[in-house]
């Protein structure tokens, strides 16, 4: 451009020479940032403590915290909708609270394992470099009745009845009289889908001692003549033959070799022609998305935890066939759900 053009042009009709990528980046940045002060609210316990109205004098006075510097980091909190004004104080925002305060019925525990890992995250281009540390897990998954019963609730935020809605207008599943929820905790998937099917049976299988607590939830339902509770490890004991439909919703989490070791057993109890229908974590065959299931995926690994073993869904649909059963569709369920959750259908063959 010479200096004649440059004076002619009017800079307010100039075209920019290229599109402006400033909102992704200053967004990813912010991602960061609000991640930080959100964690450390939660670290500090800020939303047990404001479960009923304090003024910022006395959060600070009494969390022993920096009276100005706190104020504004309250005022962010309350700009994400995770606080809410009182008065002349602050508040856990009530929408919030049954998830943000410790002991509430909805309290969300994960938010633990996210504060825990914190620290990788600091860690991680040291990790890049050198690779992960291999660490023992040190979460012990226990399924005690208050875990059980704190699952359920999870469920029927919407994730349980919206799988059901979608599973019953299956052809397989109106024409279905018997069907397995392998690893079914509660049991409220395998006594929705009886409810939406009367010529269906139903047999929840999973430990001997979460088990004995489905059966309560069968009882309550009062739906114990088509559905009962099986104890066993769906890995390797017997499930038993001639069933239409083998469901499983988030239990199964081993590795490759396990993992055709189990399709193989669920293949053995299913009719030719079953379904095997699994809500799970799987990443697009092109590693593009969903981006919250390849975070998860590089935490698995930097973590060196790996407990959830995501794959694509050509991966998922290969170890699959190994074990006799054909990968016929994934549905996307993340419209539904806070998480990007899949249904994967596969058929026996």
């Amino acid at each position: 451009m010479n200096a004649e053009t440059t004076r002619a042009e009017k800079l307010a009709d100039m075209k920019p020479p290229l599109e402006d990528q400033g909102r992704i980046l200053w967004e990813l940045i912010a991602g960061y940032e609000v991640g930080q002060i959100f964690l450390n609210a939660f670290d500090l316990g800020i939303f047990k403590y404001l479960k009923e109205p304090k003024s910022l004098a006395q959060l600070a006075s009494e969390l022993n915290l920096h009276p100005q510097a706190t104020e504004k980091f309250l005022d962010v909190l309350v700009s994400l909708g995770l606080l809410a004004r009182n008065g002349g104080g602050y508040l856990t925002a009530p929408k919030m609270a049954p998830f943000l305060v410790e002991g509430e019925p909805h309290y969300a525990r994960y938010l633990n394992f996210a504060n825990e890992a914190k620290d990788k995250w600091s860690d991680l281009q040291k990790i890049l470099r050198n690779g992960p540390v291999s660490v023992k897990n040190e979460h012990e998954h226990k399924y005690d009745r208050e875990t059980i019963d704190w699952i359920a609730r999870g469920a029927m935020l919407g994730r349980l009845q919206y799988t059901i809605q979608l599973i019953r207008e299956f052809p397989e599943f109106k024409a279905a009289r018997k069907l397995i929820d392998l690893g079914g905790g509660h049991g409220l998937f395998g006594i929705g889908f009886a409810q939406e099917n009367p010529d269906l049976d139903v047999v929840i299988f999973d430990r001997p001692d979460v088990a004995e607590i489905a059966q309560d939830y069968i009882n309550q339902y009062g739906i114990g003549s088509r559905v009962r509770a099986i104890g066993g490890d769906y890995t390797k004991d017997d499930l038993g033959s001639g069933y239409d439909i083998a469901f499983e919703a988030c239990s199964f989490g081993g590795d490759a070799e396990q993992a055709v070791s189990y399709y193989q057993n669920v293949a053995d109890c299913l009719n030719t022609g079953g379904l095997f229908v699994a809500q799970t974590f799987t990443i697009d065959d092109d590693k593009k998305a969903p981006l919250r299931s390849m975070i998860w995926d590089l935490k698995e690994q930097i973590t060196g935890d790996g407990h959830m073993h995501l794959r694509t869904n050509s991966e998922l649909f290969g170890i699959l066939r190994q074990a006799g059963l054909k990968g016929e569709k994934v549905l996307d369920l993340s419209s539904s759900m806070p998480m990007p959750m899949r249904l994967v259908v596969a058929r026996k063959e």
